[in-house]
């Protein structure tokens, strides 16, 4: 006769996939508030709280669904239950489900000793208490279902449904610090790419000063002047759709789609060294203690991806290659979604740090560098001048800290070798600085020579288009004295041809004096910046246009808004609309077979305000960008001055003129000004 065996649990199993498995104390709360989300609550709420006896306790409530004594009897004390398995969404409000292992609930052993459970089920009168010691599991290893754990069940028709844990005993010291980075993770705990499911977190600790705090997610927008949005749409996963916002200007690009997992959303965000340091203001911590780029499974976070000390995509080796220019870890911060519904073959492990390896998961490490973080690296505007020291002298910077840190190790076990190196790493951050002190003062005199020079050519050429114009003067003067010599005899068109030379005279001649007044005013009048309403001021200054622009059938596309308002003085925003206008036209008239358009669209920020000109003309050659800015350099056989001047004026108001680099045909012109 066949003999037949059973498997047992030990009650050391409890340690094995409780506190054992979540070793960190901000996942165990993640696990237990992703419960409640999953229990379909509107709020949580995490209150920190010192007990009678003078111990810190934590308390999770809610206001979901709850559990009823067979919930609990059925679901919660079976270690493993797969009741949520196959369920992908909440019976109530829809929300994808996150726990489908049957051990979220064991993070309460990581957090304390002692669980205190209530639960109300919704629709049902009566409240469930229970009390666990989980010490009671230590003390020997017997069987798991030797341990008996007493309910309790007390009538109470009008309280709200819900659960509510009170741990105690709790096993790490929460200090000021590590509430507020308790915080900190809370509030990247959900995707920005989630839902809005009303779904609230409510932190409570009055021992730190902290009341009803209410977890919202950060804004990065109103940091970062340059991200991008890649994603796999759900609805159509054989295309990959990117946009670029860059200065709050919006490019797209669609791609087939090579990988072979399913639908994903992403959005990473890039910082330079002036936004660095409004992050560190705005944040409370820089771009590289913040952590990189987070991954998200169904909205929450799969940890440890993102964090400062996990460059899971390699970013600082591809970095350090040095072969062209790549964004490391430090630069970047971004959010990658996948969902358990279309990425069935992308899963976590058991103790819900990182993903399971395997080919997929591999591909999309491949998606979110070759697409996210490539895209952004694109260069849309011409690089700055200064891009090799600069980036020579972060790579100086990061010697330099890792230098310390070595330092830091030795001093341990040799102090007199850690002197010497604390020495050289004083004399390196010495020249380090006296090279950038060098670099900045030759800036600063370069731009004053080339302020100088470029002021000196435009009064040159402003002198070269007087004569011309003086010389029109007299050539008309010339003729007009050779008719009055010709026609002498005929007195009614020697009247005629007087009148009409001394009126071509004066055209001209008031034409010349105007020339040099606005050339005078230019150069020495006192700017006046006042607030201005950009739309009014542009519909004035393009009705001296109108007329060119229905002759060469022109469309014009305005996208102002009607209440926008910038600070500038209106003859410089009038000199930049007019040179944009006149360039766009001259451009527009050698076009051929094609449906002539002028847009100018401006749109602000936070941070700045960014007016994009384009038209469809001829276009500017590639290996003539550069040269634009340089005085009476031309594509359209004008005077070479207009953009030169344009690009002194943004200068003068501490703005940064681009040429936008596209494939399409025309030229995009951005002006960015800081607000």
């Amino acid at each position: 006769m066949d003999q037949e065996l059973v498997f047992k649990a030990s009650t050391n199993i409890k340690n094995l996939i409780g506190r054992d498995l979540v070793t960190d104390q901000f996942t165990a709360i993640f696990e237990l508030v992703k419960n409640s989300y999953d229990a379909d609550a509107k709020e949580v709420r995490l209150e920190f709280a010192y007990s009678d006896n003078g111990d810190m306790s934590l308390i999770i409530e809610d206001n979901g669904i709850g559990m009823s004594l067979e919930d609990i009897k059925d679901k919660w004390m079976v270690i493993g239950t797969d009741s949520k398995k196959h369920v992908l969404y909440s019976e109530k409000l829809g929300r994808p489900l996150n726990g489908d292992k049957g051990i979220g609930r064991f993070s309460v052993d990581r957090l304390g000793d002692y669980l205190k459970l209530e639960s109300v089920k919704e629709e049902a009168p009566q409240k469930v208490e229970m009390e666990f010691n989980w010490r009671d599991f230590e003390d020997e290893f017997g069987n798991l279902d030797d341990i008996k754990i007493p309910y309790f069940i007390s009538l109470h028709p009008n309280k709200p449904s819900g659960v509510r844990l009170e741990i105690s005993k709790l096993r790490d010291s929460w200090d000021r610090k590590s509430i507020e980075k308790l915080i900190s993770n809370l509030q990247q705990f959900k995707s920005p790419f989630s839902i809005n499911d009303n779904f609230k977190i409510i932190l409570h600790a009055p021992e730190f000063q902290i009341y009803s705090y209410e977890i919202t997610p950060f804004n990065l927008e109103e940091i970062s002047s340059l991200w991008v949005d890649v994603e796999i749409p759900i609805e159509n996963t054989s295309i990959i759709k990117a946009n670029v916002v860059r200065d709050g200007i919006r490019y797209t690009e669609d791609f087939t789609n090579p990988f072979n997992f399913g639908a994903v959303k992403s959005r990473v965000y890039f910082f330079n060294s002036s936004e660095k340091v409004r992050f560190k203001h705005k944040m409370h911590t820089t771009v590289k203690d913040f952590g990189n780029v987070r991954l998200y499974r169904d909205d929450f976070r799969i940890y440890p991806y993102g964090e400062s000390f996990n460059d899971w995509l390699d970013l600082d080796i591809r970095k350090a290659q040095g072969y062209a220019r790549f964004f490391g870890s430090r630069d970047l911060v971004g959010y990658v979604q996948i969902y358990k519904e279309h990425n069935k073959e992308i899963n976590a492990p058991t103790n819900r740090q990182g993903l399971i390896e395997n080919s997929y998961s591999r591909e999309l490490r491949k998606f979110i560098l070759d697409y996210p973080i490539k895209i952004l690296e694109k260069y849309f505007f011409k690089k700055p001048k200064n891009e090799t020291f600069l980036k020579a002298k972060e790579e100086v910077r990061d010697a330099v800290d890792e230098l310390k840190k070595v330092t830091k190790e030795i001093n341990k076990s040799s102090p007199e070798t850690a002197k010497v190196l604390r020495k050289i790493t004083g004399v390196v951050e010495k020249s380090q600085k006296e090279q950038s002190t060098y670099v900045k003062n030759q800036e600063e005199l370069l731009e004053v020579y080339k302020r100088v020079a470029s002021k000196e050519v435009l009064l040159h050429q402003i002198i070269h288009q007087a004569l011309i114009k003086i010389e029109k003067v007299i050539t008309v003067t010339y003729i007009g004295v050779n008719k009055i010599n010709k026609h002498s005899s005929d007195e009614e068109n020697l009247n005629d041809n007087l009148l009409t030379s001394f009126n071509n005279i004066n055209k001209l001649t008031l034409n010349a004096k105007d020339y040099l007044k606005k050339a005078r005013d230019h150069l020495i009048r006192k700017r006046r910046a006042e607030p201005t309403n950009l739309y009014n001021l542009t519909q004035s200054i393009i009705q001296t246009f109108l007329t060119t622009l229905d002759e060469e059938r022109i469309e014009l596309n305005i996208q102002i808004p009607a209440q926008l308002k910038f600070k500038i003085d209106k003859n410089d925003y009038e000199t930049i609309i007019d040179n944009f206008f006149s360039n766009a036209i001259k451009s527009l008239k050698k076009s051929q077979g094609v449906k002539k358009e002028i847009s100018i669209k401006i749109v602000e920020s936070s941070s700045f305000i960014t007016i994009v000109f384009k038209d469809n003309g001829i276009g500017i050659p590639l290996n003539l960008r550069d040269r634009i800015f340089d005085p009476f350099f031309s594509t359209t056989s004008s005077s070479g001055m207009g953009l030169s001047i344009v690009d002194e004026i943004v200068k003068e108001n501490k703005g940064e003129l681009n040429l936008a680099i596209n494939d399409n045909v025309g030229a995009e012109f951005q002006i960015k000004f800081r607000k």
